[in-house]
């Protein structure tokens, strides 16, 4: 009786203690291990901006677990060598305005970086792009004269502002002329250095006794950090050596850390 008894109170005392107590499942947790989808929209590579403009940097985000205060961006002067902070932990709306830097380049980069709150994150670099003074207008007026049938006589007029839409008052360091004997005179691989003046003439010497066709291009310069003086004495130290526009140009990037 007693043995009966004593099972039926530990009966009693296990159902209250059952009684006390429950439980229950939580959802799923999902692992998010995938990376935010990054895109830079601007700059893409290959812009010349000037320094004292604000451009905006455009970029396209999405994840589905993105976090407030998650972008990161920089940029380099140097192709990506080294990175500046432009801003950091700002929101993921799309864009930043940026104060061009006051040291030129030619191959500028930006690199963005955007995390979700699982820690995944995407990193981006745009290709590179000039950051540059803002440079003299095209010359206007250019004429040919080759009346004597000897020699080619160029003028042109003279550039007094910069580029539009600033149109602020310059007066360029020199002209470089440069010449073509093929048709394709909007290329600027196919105009080749032929001397650098601070006139608005120049006389081609017996060329039209020569050469059936001639095209000829003025490009007026801004020596703004000395690195156009020393190319074009380059050019003009070595008449064996054929420099066209777009090489010219392309050592002026060489000497700022590499080829855009």
């Amino acid at each position: 009786m007693r043995k009966a008894l004593l099972a039926f109170v530990l009966c009693m005392l296990l159902g209250g203690a059952f009684a006390l107590s429950s439980y229950g499942t939580s959802a799923p947790v999902a692992n998010d291990t995938v990376d935010p989808s990054l895109s830079i929209l601007s700059p893409t590579g290959g812009e010349a901006w000037y320094i004292g403009d604000t451009n905006e940097i455009l970029w396209a985000a999405s994840d589905t677990n993105l976090v407030n205060n998650s972008v990161n961006l920089w940029y380099s002067l140097s192709s990506g060598t080294d990175y500046i902070p432009i801003a950091e932990m700002t929101d993921n709306d799309g864009t930043q305005p940026w104060l061009m830097p006051s040291t030129q380049s030619y191959n500028a980069r930006v690199k963005i970086q955007v995390s979700d709150s699982f820690g995944n994150s995407s990193e981006l670099s745009s290709a590179g792009f000039s950051i540059t003074y803002v440079p003299p207008a095209e010359p206007t007026g250019l004429m040919v004269d080759i009346s004597n049938n000897v020699d080619a006589v160029i003028n042109w007029q003279a550039v007094t502002h910069t580029i539009p839409p600033y149109n602020s008052d310059i007066t360029p360091d020199g002209y470089i002329v440069l010449y073509n004997e093929s048709p394709y005179e909007h290329d600027e691989h196919f105009f080749y250095f032929l001397t650098e003046t601070n006139s608005l003439s120049y006389t081609h010497q017996r060329v039209a006794r020569f050469r059936d066709q001639m095209f000829y291009r003025i490009v007026a310069y801004k020596d703004y950090d000395g690195r156009m003086a020393g190319v074009l004495a380059e050019a003009k130290g070595d008449s064996e050596l054929k420099l066209s526009l777009a090489e010219i140009k392309n050592r002026l990037h060489r000497t700022d850390g590499g080829v855009k």
